[in-house]
């Protein structure tokens, strides 16, 4: 994993199920209005999933796995819509 997206425990998010939680509703929200800002997050949440203190079972290591490759293909997708969008006028400068 590289340094951005670096595993690492958040105290206000003390187990799997709350990530999960908060991986739902960023999830929902991202369904009804998508945006990058909420594929970032989505995917920051996903890869703070990956944390060894939240691996809970086997079943959380491999949706944690599975969510990171998911978002960060949105992410992707979302990074080239954003750059598609920009006018030509300011992308050549």
């Amino acid at each position: 994993m590289n340094k951005k997206h670096e595993a690492t425990y958040d105290p206000e998010l003390p187990d799997a199920s709350s990530v999960m939680a908060s991986l739902c509703c960023v999830a929902v929200q991202y369904a009804s209005n998508p945006s990058l800002e909420l594929a970032r997050l989505a995917s920051d949440l996903s890869h703070k999933l990956t944390a060894p203190q939240y691996a809970e079972s086997k079943l959380v290591i491999e949706v944690a796995k599975r969510l990171v490759r998911q978002w960060g293909a949105i992410l992707q997708e979302q990074n080239g819509l954003a750059v598609s969008v920009v006018p030509a006028s300011l992308a050549l400068h």
